[in-house]
């Protein structure tokens, strides 16, 4: 057991029992995997876990869970997500305690069906802008190890998106494993939408990618749920990305990185120059 993730389990467990929260929402080992797990009695703290493998972005239960006052162990990038939800009042900061570990990142992790033995850094991870949460309660250091080796990613390469979008088999993961995507009515989801069919119709998988890389743009914390959740590895995350950039580039402004900083749609005046 790590340092990290011996003061995780100590953490958790001193909330529970002072009924600080009532319920914890971290990481443990299940079938030889790891996987998110929901803690609610100072005993069961020790069944928490903390390493590359953690790659799941914990905030998608926050609005499912609200009424509850709720202790999460966040990465990076699940805390900048927390940031983007509590600016969109989907969840209320008061409400939740945040467990910021700092990440050094997770592993690309492995699909279905896979016989692959070959385990690398998550391309995502190596353009993280926030190692720890920005809305931490408490801070959770890692113990100094090397724990991953970072190998030289190009992110300048053009894809073929068309060809890429054509191996899409409109399953929803990607929508279901982001902690943004939470409208009741989604315009992409369900089998009468307003733009896009639900069922795997080809000449649409380029309209249903379109369509949600627009609504993610300037709020995409670039977690890369949407992209882990894949089964057919599209790199969504780096659509986001080089959408994200075009708002940095413009706006200056980075999601998830500050409560304070309102999003640039919010206010943006037509007609108006900085």
């Amino acid at each position: 057991m790590s340092r990290a993730e011996e003061e995780l389990r100590s953490i958790a467990r001193r909330l529970l029992d002072r009924k600080e929260v009532e319920l914890i929402v971290g990481y443990e080992y299940h079938g030889g995997s790891v996987r998110p797990c929901f803690v609610s009695k100072p005993e069961e703290a020790g069944k928490l876990v903390w390493n590359a493998e953690c790659w799941f972005n914990l905030a998608r239960y926050l609005r499912g869970l609200r009424g509850l006052r709720i202790g999460i162990v966040a990465k990076g990038c699940d805390g900048r997500s927390i940031v983007e939800l509590i600016k969109e009042n989907q969840v209320d900061k008061g409400s939740i305690v945040v467990i910021a570990v700092e990440c050094t990142g997770v592993l690309k992790p492995y699909k279905y069906g896979s016989n692959s033995a070959d385990r690398r850094l998550a391309d995502y991870c190596r353009r993280c802008v926030s190692r720890v949460s920005p809305v931490a309660d408490y801070i959770v250091k890692q113990d100094g190890q090397a724990h991953l080796v970072e190998n030289p990613v190009n992110g300048k390469d053009a894809l073929d998106w068309l060809s890429l979008f054509r191996k899409c088999l409109k399953c929803m993961s990607c929508i279901k494993a982001c902690p943004l995507c939470y409208c009741t009515e989604c315009s992409i989801e369900g089998f009468k939408p307003d733009l896009v069919h639900r069922l795997r119709v080809p000449q649409e998988l380029f309209t249903f990618h379109l369509t949600r890389a627009l609504h993610m743009a300037g709020r995409c914390v670039e977690c890369g749920a949407c992209e882990s959740a894949c089964p057919v590895e599209i790199p969504l995350t780096r659509l986001y990305h080089e959408l994200n950039e075009w708002f940095r580039e413009n706006y200056g402004y980075v999601p998830g990185v500050s409560v304070k900083e309102a999003p640039p749609p919010l206010v943006f005046k037509e007609g108006v120059e900085d």
